[in-house]
């Protein structure tokens, strides 16, 4: 999973939480590595890798599945939401909750007992490739819309932004991954907070929207390389080959996430960086050394 993919889904979960009403009072989340479960938070969120309950383990809380794999062996006192990825409840397992699946593939076997089980019928298979041309065309859209309106009326922000990934693409790179991170374990605490929660939803889309903009001036770089002389037109055409590259990456394994993954937070470093494009980044000096 995407971290354009995985923060949206994050949102989800919050919504889904706010509207239960629940109790909650802690958080926590998976983003890759095998994890062995044998107590869990109030709430647990598995965003990639896999999470195990194991078979002698009884845990109490309830379990958001939106990217990775799930597997229980053990004890779920609770519900378990799949909304994107893989979950299997195997022989013996047992949950005491309702195991809702809105997306994703779920395998619940016939020895394991489960309080209720909830399934919601899309009109289409999310895999569809109708479905993923769709997405495919509405990314482009958003992003080639904002790229050609930097381009069209504020040129010197995009360049300031492009220059930041060329020139010093390993400080964006750290920027990005450090805030990127920061920000969002900061929205998710945020979010158990009734008075904060609007806030968190709210942080957690402009850390969506900033993705996006770093997704564009990598569209805007790569059109540069192109020779055509409208500069909208040249940009447009630079998205449209990076989105392509998105996708054709994301059918790599591992290779292809890690790839994905250092676009974005190298994208949201050098929007950081230079002030969402208002000033040029230029790295401090020490006196006496190099840059």
């Amino acid at each position: 999973m995407t971290p354009t993919e995985a923060i949206p889904l994050l949102i989800v979960v919050l919504l889904m939480i706010s509207i239960g009403g629940g109790d909650i009072q802690e958080m926590s989340v998976t983003f890759q590595g095998d994890n062995d479960v044998d107590s869990l938070a109030d709430v647990h969120v598995v965003a990639g890798g896999t999470t195990t309950v194991p078979g002698d383990a009884i845990v109490e809380g309830d379990v958001y599945v939106i990217g990775g794999t799930a597997a229980i062996d053990g004890t779920v006192d609770g519900d378990v939401t799949l909304l994107d990825g893989n979950l299997s409840v195997r022989d013996g397992a047992t949950v005491s909750g309702t195991v809702q699946t809105y997306s994703g593939s779920a395998a619940v076997n016939s020895d394991a007992s489960v309080g209720q089980i909830s399934r919601f019928e899309a009109p289409t298979p999310s895999s569809s490739p109708a479905q993923r041309v769709g997405g495919f065309l509405l990314q482009f859209l958003v992003l080639g819309a904002f790229g050609w309106w930097l381009v069209e009326r504020h040129p010197l922000i995009i360049e300031n932004v492009g220059a930041a990934i060329t020139e010093h693409a390993l400080v964006s790179g750290v920027v990005g991954s450090l805030g990127a991170t920061t920000l969002l374990v900061l929205f998710v605490y945020m979010a158990f907070t009734l008075i904060l929660l609007p806030l968190a939803i709210i942080g957690l889309f402009a850390e969506f929207l900033v993705i996006l903009y770093g997704q564009t001036v990598f569209g805007y770089l790569i059109g540069t390389r192109f020779p055509i002389e409208r500069d909208g037109v040249a940009t447009l055409a630079g998205i449209a080959v990076f989105l392509l590259g998105l996708e054709l990456f994301g059918l790599v394994p591992y290779l292809g996430g890690i790839a994905q993954l250092a676009v974005a937070v190298v994208g949201f470093g050098a929007v950081l960086n230079t002030y969402f494009g208002l000033q040029r980044f230029e790295p401090v000096t020490i006196p006496g050394g190099t840059s």
